[in-house]
């Protein structure tokens, strides 16, 4: 089963979403009063819809995007952790914001509800992080005999982004490898690279889109030493 961060939190944000609107069709077929139903079942839709366009842009970030890297079931587990936590402080935010400078009824029965949401999505991310530990000692790296041997162009790029993965760089070199050889410019290049490698957590380029990066790669694949697995 292929494992990417973007594609799991699309999956568990979708399965919260119906987990919500079932939850709230359940309520309104109840039979129960209107002042006990109405406001929780309001809040699970808002909540529901809210998830579903979080997931869509999320199976947005790695689709049709070529450099997206499989990654082991630990670490998506990790970072969905982090997604449910960054979620519940929306979702207590929510609540805050609608209680500040009220005693309106209303608001704070609303407010009651997002805290209530807020606290079963802790659960999920507890879930998730116990998960991610479980994994861990399963996913150690295997000695570097058993590995498949990098190419010298990815060993040497790698001295120039020293903090990225070297299955990323293999992937990167081979799909700047395949562009090169269409006769992409460095200036196309690296306006393709920084469209396609987005990070949500920080506005910052990323090493590998910047221009000498992208040029020093290209430089190397001119070399006699470039054996790279263009995909």
């Amino acid at each position: 089963m292929t494992h990417t961060v973007s594609i799991e939190i699309a999956a568990r944000f979708g399965e919260l979403a119906d987990t919500l609107a079932r939850n709230a069709a359940v309520l309104t077929s109840a039979g129960l009063p209107e002042s006990v139903t109405t406001v929780r079942a309001t809040v699970y839709g808002d909540v529901a819809a809210q998830l579903r366009t979080l997931a869509e842009d999320e199976a947005a970030q790695s689709a049709g995007n070529p450099l997206v890297v499989v990654a082991a079931v630990g670490e998506v587990a990790s970072a969905v952790a982090r997604r449910f936590e960054r979620l519940v402080g929306d979702l207590v935010a929510n609540a805050r914001l609608l209680v500040r400078r009220t005693t309106e009824a209303g608001l704070l029965a609303r407010a009651r509800v997002y805290r209530d949401v807020a606290a079963q999505v802790r659960i999920l991310a507890e879930e998730q992080a116990r998960r991610a530990e479980a994994h861990r000692r399963y996913e150690s790296r295997p000695p570097l005999s058993n590995l498949a041997p990098l190419s010298p162009v990815v060993v040497r790029a790698a001295t120039r982004a020293p903090k990225v993965r070297p299955a990323f760089l293999e992937t990167l070199v081979a799909a700047i490898a395949k562009r090169r050889a269409q006769g992409w410019s460095v200036a196309r290049l690296t306006r393709w690279l920084r469209e396609s490698l987005r990070d949500p957590q920080t506005d910052h380029v990323h090493p590998c889109a910047q221009r000498s990066f992208v040029s020093y790669v290209t430089d190397l694949l001119t070399t006699p030493a470039a054996t790279v697995r263009a995909a």
